[in-house]
């Protein structure tokens, strides 16, 4: 089978640009900081990358579209053979069966994707403190210590400027909403790590801080979206519209 060359990042960009609700961390992954770290291959609607990120020791394929895709389907097969032993992913539904002749599936995760749509639905003024480097040791000890927290946390994602938390009376964090990614040369940011603390839920604390996050980011990002466990009812619950 013929392997496609080293895509562009305008090759790669022109299919991410298609569907930007589909490919939100694609969209980031543009960025000179990425960029430079990952190899991409791309058909006209279809992009694979393989990327290395700062505190994930496993190199990271990003193989997203559209559900079982003829095209992105071909494209996996053609590079499989170009791919590392092990790794992580985010990849669309039927990447998994493609590859099944080179990998063995050991964990999956399915996850929702979702953007904002209904930027008028943000009403409500809003809690918590931004957050800064001076806080990351607090935040990064207080995701380590909330046993469903994602625990993707770096520097970059924080020195955004784009991470709230609730605190209790001792100044303890209780609630945290941020992003994963936002990049304002591509216009996309991903929200990630929103948490309560278990003894503080039902108060409607994260709400408030994604709400008042969400809005935040949609004043200066055009395409604003999450990734949401798809077994998570009670975020899927939140950030669906009534």
């Amino acid at each position: 089978m013929t392997v496609p060359g080293r895509a562009t990042r305008a090759e790669v960009e022109a299919v991410f640009r298609s569907a930007p609700e589909v490919y939100l961390y694609g969209i980031g992954d543009l960025a000179d900081h990425f960029w430079h770290r990952a190899v991409w291959w791309a058909t006209p609607r279809a992009a694979i990358g393989l990327l290395r990120l700062d505190g994930i020791p496993e190199p990271i394929i990003y193989a997203q579209g559209f559900p079982d895709d003829p095209e992105l389907l071909a494209l996996a097969t053609s590079v499989a053979e170009q791919l590392p032993d092990a790794c992580a992913g985010q990849v669309a539904i039927g990447i998994d069966r493609a590859l099944s002749p080179w990998f063995d599936l050991v964990e999956s995760v399915p996850l929702r994707g979702m953007v904002l749509a209904r930027p008028d639905l943000l009403v409500g003024a809003g809690i918590g403190d931004r957050l800064g480097m001076d806080d990351y040791p607090q935040l990064r000890a207080f995701l380590d210590a909330t046993v469903d927290a994602e625990g993707f946390l770096g520097p970059d994602m924080v020195t955004t400027g784009h991470y709230l938390g609730a605190r209790d009376g001792s100044g303890a964090l209780v609630a945290v909403a941020g992003v994963h990614l936002a990049e304002k040369s591509h216009g996309v940011a991903v929200i990630g790590n929103v948490v309560t603390h278990p003894d503080h839920r039902g108060r409607g604390l994260v709400v408030e801080d994604a709400t008042r996050l969400a809005r935040a980011l949609h004043e200066v990002y055009p395409v604003v979206g999450l990734n949401c466990r798809a077994e998570n009812m009670v975020a899927l619950h939140h950030h669906r519209p009534a």
